[in-house]
């Protein structure tokens, strides 16, 4: 029987420029990290005609072939354990020319010494500390640089100027030594400008990971609030998180990276447990129990009134200041699978309608149900009564009817009820009185015309279109059908006499008559008894 085992074939070196980190971040983040990882507290960039020179202060090399050993790092246990290094560090600059002087040392190779061919080591006349790193690239400017050493722990400096060097975490960070980093919950509006551009670099993840300068994101989600981000520090000490080889831009999934997202999780209510309050669902808050989180009931969180539109806004409910929430009212659960018809024309009684004691109806998630506060008494039976009808007419969708009166009624659990004419309701049944699943006729009185704007009447009928043209030119189409519609309901003279009237407004003095000759003479009859003439302009009397 034949055996087989796994080797790296020498043809891979000569791919090294297209396998290894052949971006410019890519190779700034390496460099970093093989300084960081020598000790060295600084590096030293500079730019001079084309070539990059990066050098550091640490202890230096102390075996050059470690620089060619495609995935022997050379680094020591402690960092095998912390960091898990790849050992391609330097292989991001294939296939450059390169020269690299350390510990009185030097070696200059290029594409044939990334591909195999053996490179000597030479004596260096001018020796240097550390490690110096001198390559043909495009320039390393502060700019670059700068985003990938400000959480390095290291002082950068680039052409003479120093980069930011910041905390990854703040001093409240807590530290899970058995995952070998310090994790910190925040809200996005508190994260840093370093931090927001790591988010912008790094696919907007919520969970931001500084592996020791180089940092990366993912997603989480163990609470449905979408404002809390974690920071999670990694700090030198053993750990089984490992970054995705050869890129380096992801955790591996492994056993520790749930781990890490158990620890977010509990570390999220723990957050909320520091706050004192939160707003979360009554599952999640039954989660944080089960975690050992015990946390206050969430706060009360509602909307006054029961509809909300994307680009039209139905008419709004107020809410008396001193109105306690327990004294609002909620849509029933029997009512809740027909949403939108039975929760506009409560709407609609609350806004329009006149009541002798508060009436407003406030919309809470279900899962918010649990909490003491959700607990109020519901809106359980709802009907219309109308009028005869005037004129009926397919508008935007739906049957627009006029009445000559119309009345909604709501019955609650409390055993109150709370009815009133208003000026539109939402048609719930058919002619046979076979109860739809959803209106097709709006209903509105002649009211409607001076009480409600027209976007509220479109909001009912529909509203805004997004396949169709844009928001203005529909506006405008629809308000053109209204008039029509109005038209036929009060006369096709009404909007002339509309607009007469609205003229008038502007003459001084009580009125009581105007007579208007059809050449232009206007007299106005006062209350006073006194009369009032205007003339047309001398030149249009003039006119033959």
């Amino acid at each position: 029987m034949k055996n087989i085992r796994a080797k790296v074939n020498p043809r891979l070196l000569q791919k090294a420029d297209r396998l290894f980190t052949g971006s410019l971040r890519g190779r700034i983040v390496e460099l970093l990290q093989n300084a960081r990882r020598a000790d060295a507290g600084e590096v030293v960039i500079t730019n001079k005609d084309g070539w990059v020179t990066v050098r550091d202060n640490g202890k230096g090399l102390v075996d050059f072939a470690s620089l060619l050993d495609l995935g022997g790092s050379g680094w020591g246990d402690a960092t095998e354990l912390s960091e898990d290094p790849a050992g391609v560090g330097v292989f991001c600059l294939a296939p450059r020319k390169v020269c690299i002087r350390s510990k009185g040392k030097f070696v200059e190779f290029g594409p044939e010494g990334w591909a195999g061919k053996a490179v000597e080591v030479q004596d260096d006349p001018e020796p240097v500390e550390g490690t110096e790193i001198c390559f043909q690239d495009e320039q390393w400017t502060k700019e670059s640089v700068e985003p990938n050493a400000v959480f390095t722990g290291l002082k950068v400096t680039v052409d003479g100027k120093v980069c930011r060097s910041e905390k990854f975490v703040s001093s409240t960070a807590v530290h899970l030594k058995d995952l070998g980093c310090r994790v910190e919950v925040t809200r996005g509006c508190d994260l840093n400008d370093w931090h927001s551009m790591i988010r912008r670099n790094c696919d907007f993840g919520n969970v931001l990971v500084n592996f020791h300068g180089q940092t990366i994101t993912f997603t989480t989600q163990p609470v449905s609030d979408r404002s809390l981000f974690f920071l999670v520090d990694l700090t030198g000490e053993p750990t089984d998180i490992r970054l995705m080889l050869p890129a380096r831009t992801r955790l591996v999934e492994n056993e520790a990276f749930e781990r890490i997202k158990s620890a977010l999780e509990i570390e999220a209510y723990r957050f909320y447990q520091r706050q004192g309050k939160h707003s979360l669902y009554y599952d999640e808050y039954l989660r944080g129990k089960e975690l050992g989180v015990k946390l206050p009931e969430a706060e009360p969180t509602f909307q006054v009134g029961l509809l909300r539109g994307d680009d039209l806004e139905p008419i709004e409910i107020g809410k008396p200041e001193k109105l306690p929430l327990s004294k609002c009212y909620r849509l029933g659960e029997k009512l809740r699978d027909w949403v939108l018809p039975h929760s506009a024309n409560v709407h609609l009684l609350a806004a329009l309608g006149k009541h002798g004691q508060p009436f407003v109806p406030v919309d809470i998630c279900p899962r918010y149900d649990g909490y003491s506060w959700a607990k109020l008494p519901t809106i359980d039976k709802v009907k219309i009564k109308t009028g005869k009808v005037i004129h009926r007419q397919y508008l935007w969708g739906k049957e627009l009817a006029c009445v000559d009166s119309l009345r909604i009624e709501a019955s609650c659990s409390d055993g109150k009820q709370f009815f009133s004419n208003v000026c539109m309701a939402e048609q719930l049944a058919d002619k046979n009185g076979k109860v739809k699943w959803a209106p097709d006729e709006v209903l509105i009185t002649p009211e409607a015309r001076k009480q409600m704007d027209t976007q509220q009447i479109w909001f009912h009928l529909g509203g805004y279109n997004e396949d169709g043209d844009m928001y203005d030119t529909q506006d405008y189409q629809f308000q053109q059908e209204l008039d029509v519609f109005w038209q036929e309901v009060l006369g096709p003279d009404e909007p002339l006499r509309a607009e007469i009237m609205e003229t008038l407004r502007g003459v001084s003095g009580s009125w009581k008559k105007v007579v208007v000759s059809c050449e232009g003479l206007v007299t106005v009859y006062l209350v006073d008894g006194t009369e009032k003439t205007i003339k047309p302009p001398a030149e249009v009397l003039a006119a033959p």
